[in-house]
This record gives C-alpha cells, sequence and structure tokens, in this order.
C-alpha cells in the first residue's frame, strides 16, 4: 500500500511539473487568412450540388459564395497532379484504374461527371473530365484553395510545392495532409506554404488537450482539420476551440451536411465548416 502511495505522489509531482512549462507564443497571422471571418468551406467543391473535386464544382460553390475550396491531390503515373479524392477512378467515373498507374490522357478519356453521393445512379448534365491542379489554378486564380495531398510519396509533395510556386499560389493555399510525415515533408521542402496539423499531430494535441497539458504542443500547423467526434469520442470541443485561439489556430471542422451540426460549429466558435453542401451553410450566415 505504502508503494502505491508513493506512487501516486510521484505521478502527481511530475504532472504538476508539466504546468511549469511556458505557454508556446501564439502563431503568425498569415496571408491566406487575412480576412479573419468565418469561413464557407466547401468540400471537393461542394460535391451535393455538383460532381466533386471538378473544375464545374469549384466554379459553382465560389458563384454562390463558398470562401474556401477543398480539394484532394493525386499524382499521375506521368508525374501530373490531378483533382481526385480517391486513389483510383473506380468511383465517380464510367472507367477504371489506379490513378498512379496511369497517365493524365488515360484518366481524362473517361467521363467524371458521376455524383459521388448516390454514385452512379445520377450523371450531371455536362460531359465532366478530371482535372489537372494545374487548371483548377488557372480557371479561378483569385480563389484560396484547402488541399489534402493524399499520396504518401514525397514526390508527389515535391511537385504540389513546385505547381504553388509556378503559380504564385503561396498566400492562396492552406496545405493539409492525414500522412503526418508526407506533411513535414512538405513543410521542409515549400516553408513559406501554410500547412494544417496531420493526423498524428492532431490526435497528440486531443490527448494533451483532455489532460489540460495543451501548452506542451508545439504547433507546426496554422490550423486543424477535425471531425466532430471520432471513434465514439468528442473531437469538437468548446474548450479545445478556446486553446486553439489562444494560440492563432484556426478551427476547421468536417464534414458538416446537416443544420444542427453546423449551428453547434458556429455557436461554438470554429472558424470554418467544410461541407458538401455550402449552399445550406451560406444561408445560415
Amino acid at each position: 500500500m505504502k508503494l502505491f502511495f508513493n506512487l501516486i505522489l510521484v505521478l502527481a509531482c511530475f504532472y504538476g511539473a508539466l504546468w511549469l512549462f511556458p505557454e508556446p507564443a501564439p502563431m503568425d497571422d498569415i496571408p491566406f487568412y487575412s480576412d479573419s471571418g468565418f469561413s464557407v468551406i466547401a468540400h471537393r467543391g461542394g460535391r451535393g450540388l455538383v460532381p466533386g473535386n471538378t473544375i464545374e464544382a469549384a466554379i459553382n460553390a465560389v458563384n454562390i459564395g463558398s470562401d474556401i475550396i477543398e480539394v484532394d491531390v493525386h499524382l499521375t503515373a506521368d508525374d501530373v497532379l490531378v483533382v481526385r479524392h480517391d486513389a483510383s477512378i473506380d468511383t465517380t467515373t464510367n472507367g477504371s484504374g489506379q490513378i498512379s498507374a496511369m497517365s493524365l490522357s488515360e484518366i481524362q478519356a473517361y467521363d467524371a461527371g458521376f455524383h459521388e453521393i448516390d454514385y452512379p445512379n445520377t450523371k450531371y448534365e455536362k460531359l465532366i473530365k478530371v482535372p489537372t491542379l494545374g487548371a483548377l489554378f488557372s480557371e479561378l486564380p483569385n480563389q484560396r484553395y484547402l488541399i489534402e495531398l493524399k499520396p504518401q510519396d514525397v514526390s508527389a509533395a515535391d511537385n504540389l510545392c513546385g505547381l504553388i510556386r509556378q503559380y504564385k499560389k503561396q498566400n492562396q493555399v492552406m496545405v493539409g495532409s492525414f500522412h503526418t510525415l508526407m506533411l513535414k515533408h512538405f513543410r521542409g521542402v515549400c516553408p513559406e506554404v501554410p500547412t494544417s496539423l496531420g493526423k498524428s499531430e492532431i490526435e497528440k494535441l486531443v490527448l494533451l488537450e483532455r489532460l489540460s497539458l495543451s501548452h506542451l504542443f508545439i504547433s507546426e500547423g496554422y490550423s486543424i482539420q477535425i471531425p466532430f467526434s471520432a471513434g465514439g469520442i468528442d473531437i469538437l470541443r468548446l474548450d479545445l476551440v478556446k486553446v486553439m485561439h489562444k494560440r492563432n489556430i484556426r478551427v476547421d471542422v468536417w464534414t458538416l451536411n446537416d443544420i444542427r451540426s453546423m449551428q453547434y460549429a458556429i455557436d461554438i466558435g470554429v472558424d470554418g465548416v467544410i461541407t458538401d453542401w455550402p449552399d445550406i451553410l451560406i444561408k445560415m450566415q
């Protein structure tokens, strides 16, 4: 019993010592968030309205008033970044194959105009091609983009950095990835481009916040994109939002498609909501 109490005492002292570490300085302001207001973020360009991850979807999202376009990118066999969520073209196109094993011309030979939400039941009225990221930049040069880097191949990160520099989009993009190692590589090769936190970074942050030790987290990202919940655990919480705002880190939540969830997120002060239905969110503003 004495050993048990001694162990508790040691742990309590260790926990108390962790509180002596200083609070990190807030992150710097960046041009990407120059408006500092709430952002309507069109998930895959608003895939509930127009087939997702297409130029047509992005144009529609901008026309109805979305603030940021969220897209995913993959690298083709001939080293071209295409806007696409899945690693294959098997969904939302009339073709089949892995993007990494196909050339751009092979991919664009197929029709990508099928709605993701009820694929393959609903077809868009126009012929749509899987777009390149460069083509999207050219079509909407003044737009802000949240770009999710899907592959784990560092050549995709290098390619993305080069494309952002080519189109001078350093202040108009935020790059994220579930793969933290890929994200760290991107930060190394493209330090002038802001990034969000990777999956393992967010997991560490959420754990430390629950232990009231969030001051121990050193952030390399300017924003977090988090789900409402995961594995039965509430991730989106007012306390977490407050901690992030104290550190000048923006909080975006995905993917909210019902009014009740959207309103809750707005009420607790999130900075952006990622949604398939940006038209609904816009009407709530």
